[in-house]
């Protein structure tokens, strides 16, 4: 009888991801990349379809006791592989943004020409 409402805080705490999120979406410039954040809940949700599937599978016939668990399996590995990857493609590109603007800034080196004494 005692119900309390949820908190402000919790409340607060998940407008304040909504609104990130939507910034993230929203941004024109394309200087931050929304898919990292995403990955999670798209995993997830990839997660809980192939679980459903695999339930649908095991009552549909008598070889989907066998078949199920090997896709869900399988669809697991995949699954993650393609998310790490992502990632990967991801970070790197992070780790080479701050690469690129410091060639930007140095000025490209000479040269050698073919008249240089050879040491």
């Amino acid at each position: 009888m005692n119900a309390e409402p949820p908190s402000s805080s919790v409340l607060s705490s998940l407008w304040q991801q909504i609104r990130a999120v939507l910034d993230l979406v929203l941004d024109l410039s394309f200087k931050r990349f929304v898919t990292p954040h995403l990955v999670r809940m798209l995993y997830v949700l990839s997660l809980l379809t192939a679980l459903m599937y695999a339930i649908s599978w095991l009552f549909y016939s008598w070889w989907g006791i066998i078949v199920a668990p090997a896709a869900f399996l399988l669809y697991l590995i995949v699954a993650r592989v393609t998310v790490e990857l992502i990632l990967a493609v991801f970070r790197i590109a992070e780790h080479l943004a701050p690469m690129a603007n410091d060639t930007v800034a140095k000025p490209a080196p000479k040269p050698a020409s073919f008249t240089d004494p050879v040491r």
